[in-house]
């Protein structure tokens, strides 16, 4: 078997989904079984599973615009420990701006045909947060033409602070 790109299939994925999260807890917060659930259940999110041979490799999630911030929000994009360095995470990032319909997406992977894409997808743009201590993902961000928007400081009011989070957006 080869690699897949589908939908997260609640309660078979989140276990497995989960464990590849618990080694980046500090940077991702909120996670479990429950929490990738209940995000495949959203449909204000796509959650997809990059299924490497029958077990996941990684993943991504994709929120629908919202607020004042327009475009589609790269809420996660997770890697296995043990498969990175393989242009995966480089793939499923290309992937999310292709499906998010930024201008001149890079090519990516191809979803599965049985997914069914949300109407909110093709927005022309894509934003995120993230880590500034995660520097391999920023690399990742900034190496496929997302630019940091905002630097969010780690004390509010506090511009000389240290940025406690990073707003990257392409589109």
């Amino acid at each position: 078997m080869g690699q897949l790109l589908r939908a997260c299939v609640p309660s078979a994925d989140a276990a497995p989904l989960a464990r590849l999260d618990a080694e980046l807890a500090d940077v991702l917060g909120a996670s479990g079984p429950r929490w990738h659930d209940t995000v495949a259940a959203d449909p204000g999110r796509a959650h997809l599973v990059l299924d490497d041979g029958g077990e996941p490799a990684g993943y991504l999630v994709l929120a629908a615009p919202r607020g004042p911030e327009p475009g589609i929000e790269l809420h996660r994009l997770v890697v296995a420990a043990d498969r990175r360095g393989r242009g995966l995470g480089r793939a499923l990032l290309r992937t999310a701006l292709a499906l998010a319909a930024v201008p001149h997406p890079p090519a990516g992977l191809d979803p599965d045909p049985a997914w069914v894409r949300p109407d909110w997808l093709p927005a022309g743009r894509l934003w995120l947060e993230a880590h500034p201590a995660n520097s391999a993902a920023v690399r990742l961000y900034r190496s496929e033409g997302l630019l940091t928007e905002a630097r969010l400081p780690s004390v509010p009011g506090d511009p000389s602070s240290p940025a406690r989070r990073l707003v990257l957006a392409r589109g």
